[in-house]
C-alpha cells in the first residue's frame, strides 16, 4: 500500500498536507516544519510504542531510537509530544510546540486546526494494520510539491 502526503502549505512552524491512498484522499495532515521528515519514500511499520500502550505506526529511519530508549511519561494523551523523536502517524489537532517529528492526522477545519482526530486515525490505521497482516509493505511517499505562499 502507498500512502501520500502532498504537502501544500508551509507557515511558520507547521506544514499542512493531505494524506491519499492510491489517489483518494483519506485525510488531512500537519507536521512541525522543524522536524518535517525530507521529500521521499520511507516504509511504515506497527511498532508496540511504550508510551502509548498500543500499536502505533512508525515510519520507520535507520536513526531512530529503540523504543525501549524513549523514557516513560506519567500521562499520555493525543496531544502529547514524545520525549525522544518517533515520526509516526497519530492523532491530534495541531503541532504547536511539537517536536518529536509525529504526523498527525484529521481533517482540517482553518490552517494549522484539525479536528475529529480519533476518527481519522481509526480509518488511516485500520488500513495500514490489514495491509500489514496480509504480509504487504506499506510505504509513505511525500512529495516535494511546492508549498503555497502564505497570504
Amino acid at each position: 500500500m502507498n500512502i501520500t502526503i502532498t504537502r501544500s502549505l508551509q507557515r511558520p512552524g507547521t506544514i499542512d498536507g493531505q494524506i491519499s491512498i492510491y489517489g483518494r484522499h483519506i485525510c488531512d495532515c500537519e507536521e512541525n516544519a522543524a522536524t518535517a521528515l525530507p521529500p521521499g519514500t520511507y516504509p511504515v511499520t506497527l511498532v508496540n510504542c511504550h508510551q502509548y500502550a498500543r500499536k502505533m505506526p512508525v515510519v520507520r529511519l535507520s536513526s531512530l531510537p529503540p523504543c525501549s530508549s524513549c523514557p516513560r511519561r506519567p500521562f499520555v494523551g493525543s496531544n502529547t509530544r514524545l520525549p525522544l523523536v518517533c515520526p509516526m502517524l497519530k492523532p491530534g489537532n495541531g503541532v504547536c510546540q511539537r517536536t518529536d517529528g509525529s504526523i498527525i492526522v484529521g481533517w482540517r477545519a482553518v490552517p494549522g486546526c484539525l479536528v475529529r482526530p480519533r476518527a481519522a486515525f481509526a480509518a488511516l490505521y485500520g488500513r495500514i494494520r490489514k495491509t500489514l497482516e496480509r504480509g504487504k509493505p506499506v510505504r509513505l511517499h511525500i512529495s516535494s510539491n511546492p508549498f503555497s505562499p502564505q497570504s
